[in-house]
């Protein structure tokens, strides 16, 4: 298990450390400067201060897009489950940002790029 934070330390987690990240370039990621770690909700431990978290809600998938109001960092992402052009179904996901774990080498790790900007 790997430990994070924000910078002001108001919202903590744990999850395994990630096996790869991704790098999208859609607006909000691209804005926001996040690397993202996806997980099964189950697999991701969070300790937050409701108080102090703003939810910015956004996209066709309806996605909840978490900030620390203390410390301005994106912390992480609820994506509820959805269905795509296709039928396929993908499961909801926590998406944490990767910048904010503790003593852990992006740099180590594949980096997965989606041109989410391209997207229709």
């Amino acid at each position: 298990m790997i430990a994070g934070s924000c910078h002001c330390g108001a919202h903590r987690f744990t999850a395994p450390a990630p096996a790869g990240v991704t790098r999208c370039n859609c607006s909000i990621c691209t804005k926001r400067g996040v690397v993202c770690a996806y997980y099964a909700p189950d697999e991701v431990s969070l300790d937050i201060r409701p108080e102090t978290l703003i939810a910015y809600q956004w996209g066709d998938r309806m996605m909840t897009f978490h900030t620390c109001a203390v410390c301005g960092c994106a912390v992480f992402d609820d994506a509820p489950e959805w269905v795509d052009g296709t039928g396929a179904v993908h499961p909801g996901r926590v998406i944490l940002n990767a910048r904010l774990f503790d003593d852990f080498d992006l740099d180590a790790v594949p980096v997965r790029r989606v041109d989410g900007r391209s997207r229709p």
